[in-house]
């Protein structure tokens, strides 16, 4: 009767074990501040880029979310933009808006963009392009931009915690088998 408590103990051990160890497949890459220079400030209308998001995903990109600030260490300010992720329409910055009126001491203003399923097929190539379009004078700053992933691929975990459940399920149906 012990050791089939130990046996049993023993199999919820490993099964925890493998369920803590599983995990969504999410990558998360992130670029830099961004700020144009003094050359920059009476240019326009003015198309940059901004840096390339560069991951390796397995499987289908089920999400993807670009978050960032307009605004950074340099100036918590922007003056108008809009910024691209392969062409797609990311963030605007209004003249009019928050981004573009705050005071020094404000802390830079979020966005947030979540790509919509058409769009996820431009991730399919493992990058991401960043560009900026502005129309007025002015100077344009970005925060730290993050890009995360969800993939479908299951982790390895993930598996190894199938088949753990599925030999549990054969040792108990073992264990109840009557002895001849």
């Amino acid at each position: 009767m012990r050791f089939s408590r130990m046996k049993k103990s023993a199999a919820a051990a490993l099964l925890a074990a493998c369920a803590a160890m599983a995990q969504a497949g999410v990558v998360t890459s992130t670029l830099a501040d961004f700020s144009t220079g003094d050359s920059v400030w009476s240019s326009w209308p003015l198309a940059l880029n901004v840096g390339q998001f560069n991951f390796s995903s397995q499987g289908n990109i089920v999400s993807a979310t670009l978050s960032g600030t307009f605004g950074n260490g340099f100036s918590s300010t922007t003056t108008e933009v809009f910024v691209y992720g392969d062409g797609v329409e990311v963030a605007y910055c209004s003249l009019w808006d928050d981004c573009a009126t705050n005071s020094e001491v404000s802390p830079p203003t979020a966005f947030s963009y979540t790509f919509t399923g058409a769009e996820l097929a431009l991730l399919q190539d493992g990058a991401l392009n960043l560009s900026i379009s502005k129309e007025y004078d002015g100077y344009v700053n970005l925060g730290s931009l993050t890009l995360t992933l969800v993939n479908d691929v299951p982790e390895p975990a993930s598996a190894a915690l199938l088949l753990a459940g599925l030999a549990g399920l054969g040792w108990s149906r073992r264990a109840r088998r009557p002895q001849a």
